[in-house]
């Protein structure tokens, strides 16, 4: 990276030579392909698709910290990024607590676990969580709940159990 900008002060030193409008194009190729470079080392990690083991484990200890909440595996949820959309299906939700987490929803792509709150005494509409899911370009594969200190994972209806 520091290279790049000694690279570019230089360029720009040597263009005082050159008419005005090449000066100014020569500038602005050397500001974008800068700005461009440090979008690229800012991206956002990507996670593996996480083994079940990791999954379940995580699953169990969200469900006995949180209360009133869904929890669902959405399967390629693997960066920060895939969050957006993800988000802004699911928290248009009429059981969604939007005065929790971001909307009502959290989510963690190194699991691919989305955490959606719920409004007191309200319960997911299992058909509708998975269709705004795949709205999204993700695919809803199950939902847990904790039952007799025991972790369960629901298919959603379209996933084969």
């Amino acid at each position: 990276m520091r290279d790049s900008i000694i690279y570019y002060l230089e360029k720009a030193r040597i263009a005082h030579k050159l008419p005005d409008m090449q000066k100014i194009g020569s500038a602005w190729i050397g500001i974008s392909l800068l700005v461009g470079t440090c979008f690229l080392h800012a991206a956002p990690k990507e996670f593996p698709e996480a083994k079940p083991e990791k999954r379940t484990k995580a699953a169990t200890a969200i469900l006995q910290k949180e209360k009133e909440i869904a929890l669902i595996y959405v399967k390629g949820l693997c960066c920060p990024s895939c969050a957006i959309g993800v988000r802004s299906k699911l928290s248009r939700l009429k059981y969604v607590d939007k005065k929790r987490f971001k909307r009502g929803i959290d989510m963690n792509a190194e699991t691919q676990l989305v955490i959606v709150a719920l409004k007191k005494g309200q319960f997911i509409d299992p058909s509708r969580v998975e269709k705004e899911v795949n709205d999204a370009g993700y695919v809803a594969i199950e939902w847990y709940t904790f039952e007799k200190a025991n972790l369960k994972a629901h298919p959603f209806p379209n996933q084969k159990p």
